[in-house]
């Protein structure tokens, strides 16, 4: 059985639900998981800090636990499990091309890009190619008429979670 809770309350419930005196922590794509258990508890505690694992175990030890890297195993709750290794933010930027068509160009960060960084990337990749002429970066920007969106991890978690609670109408 899990207990999932909000990160502020799990040291509380860990102890007393459990009467913990440490926790498991792992990098998770929200920030970091957080397990209590014990090997004869048939309970876990779970919750997911919404920053990296060092703040968490930091915050974990100021409320009294001892903190370990590692997860005790929680299969079965959707919520925790993890997709893909690392956050992903999926960038799009919509441009008009030199031949006047609509172009798209995506790309993936771990790490949540600006959107000068993602028009960069993207400036650097097309000059790489060559599929870009010799223009610097700004006559770039204001000739293709960008549109720059960025997905973040919990956009795309709410996009799937939508396509999975209604079903395709594939007779159309």
């Amino acid at each position: 059985m899990t207990l999932q809770v909000p990160f502020e309350q799990f040291a509380a419930a860990a102890k007393r639900v459990l009467g913990a005196r440490e926790a498991f922590v792992a990098r998770h794509p929200s920030g970091a998981l957080v397990t209590a258990s014990s090997s004869t508890a048939r309970t876990v505690v779970a919750a997911v800090a919404p920053f990296p694992p060092e703040e968490a175990r930091k915050r974990l030890k100021e409320a009294g636990l001892e903190t370990f890297e590692g997860v005790w195993s929680i299969e079965g709750l959707t919520e925790l499990e993890e997709e893909c290794p690392a956050e992903t933010y999926v960038v799009a930027i919509g441009y008009e091309s030199s031949d006047g068509k609509p172009g798209v160009w995506v790309d993936a960060f771990a790490e949540l890009p600006t959107q000068v960084q993602a028009l960069k990337a993207m400036y650097e990749e097309l000059r790489e190619t060559g599929e870009l002429s010799e223009v610097s970066f700004e006559e770039f920007v204001r000739l293709a008429n960008v549109n720059v969106v960025i997905v973040s991890p919990a956009q795309l978690r709410g996009f799937l979670s939508a396509k999975t609670a209604r079903p395709a109408n594939l007779a159309s």
